[in-house]
């Protein structure tokens, strides 16, 4: 830096802002030169903490000044997605805050193309194949989201930064491990593999085999990869609900299920070139076929155990730390789900979990409400999600079945989460 040459600050932001930058007992308000760019020098080269603030938005980054002439960082506020559920007979939801214009996503058929206007998006655009030691697996970047119920009406809304009233979502918050919250987690693209228990493509789905099994096995692949937990699966509950607005998957993405017989071959959607549809000729057809966000058969080829939680004469028990996951002991009762296909949710926010939704009446059909089946029957502690290869309208993403502690039927299969 020339000598007599202060440093300058210089932040973008949303016109209108009020921008100051501080250190120690110093506060210099930026000035707004143009539309959404602010500057003021800076007297000392020093870490300074930049806040930019706009109506009910704030932010705050540092900077760190040191030798250079001139310091450009740019602030952005949280951008919120929503959808609206009038817990009416239809299946779909209403678009709100800056998806309120959005069209529906188009997914692929076929193999072909599709476009979604979250493409671009975070956390949606940040969902992509990686290799990890599990396998193939997805990763997710955290993100914010708020439920709202006033009377029968239900909101969802996703921030893509943090924003008072919102809870970091699910699989990312603070699993009371040490850990703190997560920025990424990962979650198997492919069901668990066949004798290694990895997310690999062409090979069955490991199945018969017991949850506790899979809960063993997935760990013993490493210190952070575990069976697929409820937070992870409800995570994937909010990022779909707020990109489709729909509860039916089947009819939106694809029927998906299997062949009626028994399980296949996983790698059915390494041909599609674009992250969500199915590689069957049609929506409509029954059969291995269906990926959302890179992630397949979410309702595909068999059921996937859910860890981090069992259904009790309490109630819903959730358990938010993986190492604690019991069938049968521990956790915080979210209370007892309605069984059947429901047709109203209650909203939950119980201290010891997270903000969540459970049916409270099931009186519908597989295509109308919320139209996949939600089964907890009292002795059945192990809870698994999703469809399997029978061919069944009402086991789609939102499909929960539960079934004993000891029943390892080839329905059942499982699905790695990493949570570094």
């Amino acid at each position: 830096m020339s000598k007599g040459l202060l440093p300058r600050l210089r932040i973008t932001a949303p016109t209108g802002s009020t921008v100051t930058a501080s250190w120690n007992d110093k506060t210099i308000t930026l000035k707004e030169i143009e539309e959404g760019v602010f500057e003021a020098d800076v007297p000392v080269l020093a870490p300074w903490e930049v806040t930019a603030t706009l109506d009910e938005d704030s932010k705050t980054t540092v900077v760190d000044v040191n030798d250079v002439a001139r310091f450009e960082k740019t602030i952005k506020y949280a951008t919120i997605y929503g959808v609206t559920w009038d817990d009416t007979s239809r299946t779909d939801w209403t678009r709100t805050d800056a998806a309120a214009d959005f069209t529906d996503p188009i997914p692929a058929v076929n193999n072909g193309n599709g476009s979604s206007p979250f493409d671009d998006l975070m956390p949606w655009s940040g969902m992509q194949k990686v290799n990890r030691d599990g396998g193939v697996m997805v990763s997710i970047p955290k993100f914010w989201y708020k439920i709202t119920q006033i009377g029968n009406q239900m909101s969802i809304q996703i921030a893509d930064g943090p924003k008072d009233g919102f809870s970091v979502s699910p699989a990312h918050m603070d699993r009371g491990d040490g850990k703190g919250e997560r920025d990424v987690v990962y979650v198997g693209r492919y069901h668990c593999a066949n004798s290694t228990y990895k997310s690999e493509t062409g090979k069955t789905p490991m199945n018969n085999q017991t949850r506790s099994t899979f809960r063993t096995q997935c760990h013993n692949l490493g210190s952070t990869t575990w069976l697929m937990g409820w937070p992870m699966r409800f995570t994937l509950f909010l990022l779909y609900l707020v990109e489709f607005a729909d509860w039916n998957s089947q009819a939106k993405i694809g029927k998906g299920c299997g062949n009626n017989s028994g399980v296949q071959n996983m790698g059915y959607t390494d041909g599609m070139t674009y992250h969500t549809g199915t590689s069957l000729s049609s929506r409509d057809t029954y059969g291995l076929g269906t990926q959302y966000r890179w992630i397949e058969g979410l309702w595909d080829n068999v059921y996937d155990w859910i860890d981090e939680c069992y259904n009790s004469s309490n109630g819903l028990m959730l358990i938010l730390n993986p190492t604690n996951s019991s069938d049968n002991s521990g956790g915080v009762s979210v209370g007892t789900p309605s069984s059947g296909y429901p047709s109203k949710f209650t909203y939950k926010s119980v201290s010891g979990t997270f903000p969540l939704f459970i049916p409270s009446e099931a009186s519908n059909s597989e295509t109308t409400y919320s139209c996949d089946v939600w089964y907890f029957g009292a002795g059945y502690p192990c809870v698994c999600a999703g469809g399997s290869y029978s061919q069944v309208g009402s086991r789609g993403l939102f499909c929960w079945n539960c079934s004993g502690a000891t029943d390892k039927g080839a329905y059942f299969g499982g699905r790695l989460q990493e949570l570094p």
